[in-house]
């Protein structure tokens, strides 16, 4: 009796357990446009995180971190790119505007709404990647995207947050190159 009992209660967590587990939690596309590779990725496990954060009134920054793999047989597989693209939240109590800084580029924005803010730092669109002049067609190329988040306007640079953190891991999508017409190069 106990065993069918232990038996029961296994496969009755089946179900919950395949129901939490198709909850998407990240999306992450890649499109090709005149030569160069651009990333679409957003997270959703993260928003209510960052909403109670901002909305408490401390700062947030985030970095996402997108690297081309080549994928080989016998070793391990070859970084080919890194980039590493930062966006930070400042929130003002006051005037209860958020500054939306683009920390790669430099662009500041300000907001009224902490869900637009909110979205800054969970969504990254049309991110340029990598130019396929770099990337050979013979190849199979992986494109790994992370995201790290800190609480506060920098990133831990000691030496012990370098080696405790690895971010949150938002997919691998495989990197398919468009085949060269023949056409075109005689």
């Amino acid at each position: 009796m106990f065993k069918v009992l232990i038996f029961s209660f296994i496969f009755s967590m089946f179900p919950v357990a395949y129901a939490a587990g198709d909850m998407v939690v990240e999306e992450t596309h890649i499109h090709i446009e005149k030569g160069v590779v651009y990333c679409d990725v957003q997270t959703f496990n993260q928003e209510a995180y960052i909403l109670k954060v901002i909305g408490s009134g401390s700062p947030m920054t985030v970095f996402w971190q997108f690297e081309v793999l080549q994928a080989r047989h016998y070793w391990l597989d070859k970084s080919v790119v890194s980039i590493r693209l930062g966006r930070q939240v400042i929130p003002d109590l006051v005037t209860q505007r958020w500054l939306m800084r683009d920390l790669s580029g430099g662009v500041v924005k300000y907001t009224n709404d902490a869900e637009e803010a909110m979205h800054f730092l969970t969504q990254m669109q049309h991110a340029a990647v990598v130019d396929v002049s770099v990337l050979s067609e013979a190849m199979n190329y992986t494109l790994e995207t992370k995201l790290f988040t800190y609480e506060g306007e920098n990133e831990d640079e000691s030496w012990w947050g370098s080696i405790t953190d690895w971010g949150e891991s938002m997919g691998s999508v495989n990197l398919q190159l468009p085949l060269a017409d023949n056409n075109e190069q005689k």
